[in-house]
């Protein structure tokens, strides 16, 4: 499964730090399900209902695909791998039995530098999901896995407007981390709806949101649906 599963989109969904345990996706996952679980979802109207489903899913998927690196590798993807203490007691005793004349050996490189690529592949993410149009799902890089769980539709639109319905606010965005009654959260951003139409929200700085440069308040379409 972790082959078709973008495994760097685990901590921005799970909100961890790189080099974060097992236990601590595991506390997260607990956590970010609890709050879209049907059972306990506020909000009963089919959209919502739709929309937690979808992000009970791609948690559950993002949670096993880590699981599943971590029991092949010992480790989630990113983290580096502890030498063993057998490893580090034979490479000792080489260094002490070598003759003093005996020309060193080189260090090898490339796990340092497998480590750097990691590294900045990360850094690279988290600044581009910062970015206000920044995609929610990976695209297909030479350098970065695909995924295709929970992707998100192309919009006609540039961004939100006032007045809009759920579906069109779901089209640009995607679907919400989570919601409570009348408000839908993206991270530290938030949506708040009023019979079905967005009435306000707030853009985060770190986590903006794709918001319409157009004046005035949404329309439908004439020959468009909500």
């Amino acid at each position: 499964m972790s082959r078709h599963v973008d495994l760097l989109r685990l901590y921005r969904e799970f909100q961890l730090e790189p080099g974060a345990s097992v236990d601590d996706l595991k506390r997260a996952y607990r956590r970010h399900v609890s709050l879209v679980h049907p059972d306990r979802l506020v909000a009963k109207d089919p959209i919502s209902q739709h929309l937690a489903n979808e992000r009970l899913q791609l948690l559950t998927t993002l949670y096993e695909a880590g699981m599943q690196f971590h029991r092949q590798h010992g480790r989630l993807p990113g983290a580096a791998a502890e030498r063993s203490e057998a490893h580090t007691e034979a490479h000792a005793e080489a260094r002490v039995s070598a003759p003093l004349n005996a020309p060193s050996a080189r260090p090898s490189h490339r796990r340092w530098w497998l480590l750097l690529m990691v590294a900045t592949a990360l850094c690279g993410y988290w600044l581009l999901s910062d970015q206000p149009e920044a995609e929610l799902v990976s695209t297909p890089a030479p350098v970065r896995a695909v995924t295709t769980v929970g992707a998100k539709a192309h919009s006609a639109y540039d961004g939100i407007q006032r007045g809009m319905p759920k579906t069109v606010v779901t089209e640009i965005l995607g679907a919400p981390i989570s919601m409570d009654q009348d408000r839908w959260y993206y991270g530290p951003s938030w949506l708040r709806f009023e019979d079905g139409r967005l009435v306000e929200w707030y853009s985060s700085p770190l986590r903006r949101l794709r918001i319409s440069r157009l004046p005035g308040e949404w329309h439908k379409p004439a020959a468009a649906g909500d």
